[in-house]
């Protein structure tokens, strides 16, 4: 699904205290939803979309609802260094609401079979709160330090943005048979993929140049 849907689908993976694939940000980001069992898939914070074979459809349906939320990201740094900048903006015609805007780092292909994708490495721990009235835009920015698996395979590495609701509400129809979880709508998000500006853009400072298309004497 992350291959055939690329421009609606953004997809974060977390392995739940299964060190070395685990995290201290996945662990917290699972227990936000305090969902107890695995595997478990949240769309847009609002529901489980296990079993497996109601993905697609789940995800599609969700595609047809209407958000006012936009998110823009950019993305600079060098190295292990990155700056990761979200605007977010709610639309002239939309409502006002309050947001908590989340950010995280993931690195696709990773795990322990050569298959997992979007595999969580860093992110905020706590959301960056902000309040905005229809037209208006906030934009937040965080730094992110790349670990040593990130910097070994940085063609993989993608940062994530998004909008979600500050309220979080037990809903005990989350995951129907098995038991209930925390919900928060997520309003919008983005995601950003290489190259980024600086060390992995066109190989510049490699002093790579074959990825130009322009040669100026």
């Amino acid at each position: 699904m992350i291959d055939n849907y690329p421009d609606t689908l953004g997809a974060i993976y977390i392995h739940v205290n299964d060190p070395p694939w685990s995290t201290p940000w996945g662990n917290l980001r699972d227990s936000l939803y305090g969902a107890t069992w695995v595997p478990n898939n949240v769309q847009d914070g609002l529901y489980e979309g296990w079993p497996i074979n109601t993905y697609e459809s789940k995800f599609l349906a969700r595609q047809s609802e209407p958000t006012d939320v936009t998110i823009d990201m950019a993305v600079f740094g060098a190295a292990d260094t990155w700056q990761v900048s979200a605007t977010v903006c709610i639309e002239p015609s939309g409502n006002g609401k309050i947001m908590d805007v989340w950010m995280a780092q993931v690195l696709d292909n990773f795990g322990p079979a050569w298959y997992e994708r979007n595999i969580a490495q860093d992110g905020l721990f706590d959301g960056v709160e902000i309040s905005l009235a229809a037209g208006e835009c906030a934009t937040v920015t965080e730094p992110f330090v790349l670990n040593a698996d990130s910097m070994a395979s940085p063609e993989n590495v993608k940062f994530f943005a998004w909008a979600q609701d500050t309220v979080w509400v037990w809903d005990p129809n989350f995951a129907p048979g098995i038991g209930g979880a925390n919900a928060a709508e997520i309003y919008q998000g983005s995601k950003m993929l290489p190259p980024f500006e600086g060390i992995f853009r066109d190989g510049f400072e490699l002093g790579d140049t074959l990825a130009w298309n322009i040669s100026v004497p």
